[in-house]
């Protein structure tokens, strides 16, 4: 609708410019020259400001719109905001243990919400081994192993499109009475990305339900 305006505006303006012209013509054919030229100076004086109005406009628009785009491009080159969370458990279990029971990419099917688990055919064993999830709700998600010592530690990686560029860590270390399970993501949120609540409590919620099944798992097989 604007632009209908505007068009309109434009059509009228014009229009209205070629009648005085065509108006002072006239006159100065009928022996008015003089008025004649007053009509022309009156006429263009408004035009020639207007010419030069609107250059300036868009000389400032465009220098407006340079401005932006550089803005955006600086925020898009930013770095990102790199956060680091872990949650811990303690287990009245070894640490080999509960890494076998961690481990396998099948006892996520117990551990968490998926529906089917299992190692890709063809991966390797260990650093590399890709692991395949399927939620219950068809999802699909496939992780790497990108780094491991086992019982200890192991790092993983989402293959899918992660723009959070995303690790996950797990790490077993040896108490009196067992060991104690870390895990841990570390993401990359874009510049101008943030979390909606305290990224810390996030992960504990996130992670509790994890930890809080393994321990249920192993007690029932100590039962």
């Amino acid at each position: 609708m604007v632009t209908i305006y505007k068009v309109l505006h434009t059509v009228l303006f014009y229009a209205g410019f070629l009648a005085i012209l065509v108006l002072a013509i006239v006159i100065g054919h009928f022996g008015r020259k003089d008025l004649e030229f007053v009509i022309f100076a009156v006429a263009l004086a408004p035009y020639l400001a207007l010419m030069v109005v609107e250059s300036m406009v868009n000389r400032r628009n465009k220098r407006i719109g340079l401005l932006r785009e550089q803005a955006s491009a600086a925020a898009a080159n930013l770095p990102g905001k790199l956060h680091s969370l872990q949650a811990s458990a303690a287990y009245h279990h070894d640490a080999h243990t509960v890494w076998s029971l961690i481990r396998p990419a099948e006892s996520a099917t117990f551990l968490s919400d998926v529906q089917r688990a299992f190692t890709v055919p063809g991966t390797p064993q260990g650093v590399g081994e890709q692991q395949c999830f399927i939620g219950r709700d068809g999802s699909v998600s496939i992780v790497e192993v990108i780094g491991e010592e086992s019982p200890r530690w192991a790092t993983t990686r989402p293959i899918t499109e992660d723009t959070y560029n995303r690790r996950y860590t797990y790490r077993l270390e040896p108490t009196t009475t067992g060991c104690t399970l870390t895990v841990g993501v570390i993401m990359e949120l874009p510049p101008n990305a943030a979390f909606a609540a305290d990224p810390n409590e996030w992960w504990e919620s996130h992670s509790r339900i994890y930890l809080d099944r393994i321990h249920e798992v192993l007690s029932g097989r100590k039962n």
